[in-house]
């Protein structure tokens, strides 16, 4: 889980400079974000943003698994995994929501790829959660 979230958060900065793995920015467009042209393109300062708080996410899960040193109470941590669980989840299941209005490729990906591996990912932030709090 952890190495999951630190690959997704890295390949968002990458993103902030380049359409990889798709060739240009209006199929980038269409098949990461779901709009039509490159106007649909969210600005780098948001796109930082998310890699900041997938990184975030990263370390908050090596914390609660007590591979490194927790900063601050215990609560903290626990609560921060329970949020991570509870933003993975709705980002799944609220993808899902988002097809109506998406481009074909979007809808493609996101029932296939994206969606699913945030409700994935919401499961196993779960379970880190409910196993540090039974510790």
């Amino acid at each position: 889980m952890t190495t999951l979230l630190a690959a997704v958060g890295v390949l968002h900065f990458v993103w902030m400079f380049s359409t990889w793995p798709l060739k240009d920015p209006v199929s980038f467009a269409r098949t990461l974000i779901g709009r039509a042209g490159e106007d649909g393109l969210p600005s780098r300062p948001a796109t930082a943003a998310v890699g900041l708080a997938l990184l975030g996410a990263a370390v908050l899960t090596l914390m609660a698994n007590d591979n490194i040193p927790r900063l601050g109470p215990d609560w903290l941590t626990l609560t921060g995994m329970y949020g991570l669980a509870a933003v993975m989840f709705l980002r799944g299941a609220g993808g899902y929501l988002m097809n109506s209005r998406a481009t074909p490729e979007f809808r493609h990906w996101n029932s296939v790829l994206y969606s699913p591996l945030c409700l994935t990912l919401a499961a196993l932030a779960t379970t880190v959660a409910v196993s540090a709090t039974r510790r």
